[in-house]
C-alpha cells in the first residue's frame, strides 16, 4: 500500500485486505514501516491469531521477505507504507508483486498519488490506484478522478465508498468482512481482494 498523502486510507485497506485474503485461505503476513505504527495497533487490537504481524526495519524488509519465500508458508504479504515517499518507502516499492495507491477523489489527492505512480514506473514496478473514500453524492467527481487516473496508469474498474464500517472495523482490529460481513463496505473489499488476487496471479507470485 502507497500514497505520497496522508489519509488516503492505506491502512485501512490493508487490514480489511488482508482479512478478506485469509477467509479466502492465504496465509498472510502483514508489516507496517509507517512510523504511525496504525497496522501495528490494529494487530494488536486484533484477538484472533491468522493474521501474523512482523515489525522490521526498512533495511531488513528484502532479507525478511526472502526467509518469508523461503519458508514457503505465507502466500501473501501486505505492506502499509507511510505517507512521504522516502529511502524506506522506496525498499518497500522496489520488492512489491503490486504496489496499491488508494487515492481519494480530489485534486491535491490526484497530484500526490501520480509522484508516487511516476516512483513505480521508474522502479518499474506494477501497480494499481484505487479510488477510496468515495461518495454516492459526489458521482461526478469521482468519474472526473477515474478519468484523470487511467490517462496515468492503471485502474482498479470499482471503487470503495466512505463508509464508517471501515473506521468501526480498524476500531475493533477486524477487516470490514467480518466485522459487517452482508454490507456494501464487505461487498466491495470482497471484489477488490479477488481482482488483487487474479492480478498477484498475473506477476507470476
Amino acid at each position: 500500500m502507497a500514497a505520497q498523502k496522508g489519509g488516503a486510507g492505506k491502512t485501512t485497506l490493508a487490514t480489511s485486505l488482508a482479512v478478506a485474503a485469509v477467509q479466502t485461505g492465504e496465509i498472510v503476513v502483514a508489516i507496517d514501516l509507517d512510523p504511525q505504527g496504525s497496522l501495528r495497533e490494529w494487530s494488536e487490537r486484533r484477538e484472533t491469531a491468522d493474521i501474523v504481524f512482523r515489525p522490521v526495519e526498512a533495511a531488513g524488509l528484502a532479507a525478511l521477505l526472502k526467509r518469508l519465500r523461503d519458508h514457503g508458508k505465507t502466500t501473501l504479504v501486505v505492506v502499509d507504507t507511510a505517507g512521504v515517499i522516502g529511502p524506506e518507502v522506496t525498499v518497500a516499492l522496489q520488492n512489491a508483486d503490486l504496489a496499491l495507491l488508494p487515492v481519494r477523489p480530489s485534486l491535491l489527492d490526484l497530484t500526490a498519488t501520480r509522484r508516487t505512480a511516476e516512483r513505480l514506473e521508474a522502479l518499474k514496478r506494477p501497480y494499481a490506484f484505487v479510488l477510496n473514500q468515495t461518495q454516492a453524492a459526489a458521482s461526478a467527481r469521482v468519474e472526473d478522478a477515474a478519468e484523470a487516473l487511467v490517462e496515468i496508469g492503471p485502474l482498479y474498474p470499482g471503487s470503495i465508498a466512505l463508509r464508517t464500517d471501515h473506521l468501526d472495523a480498524m476500531a475493533m482490529g477486524m477487516g470490514v468482512t467480518e466485522w459487517r460481513p452482508r454490507s456494501p463496505a464487505a461487498d466491495e473489499i470482497g471484489e477488490l481482494w479477488q481482482w488483487v488476487k487474479g492480478k498477484l496471479g498475473e506477476t507470476g507470485r
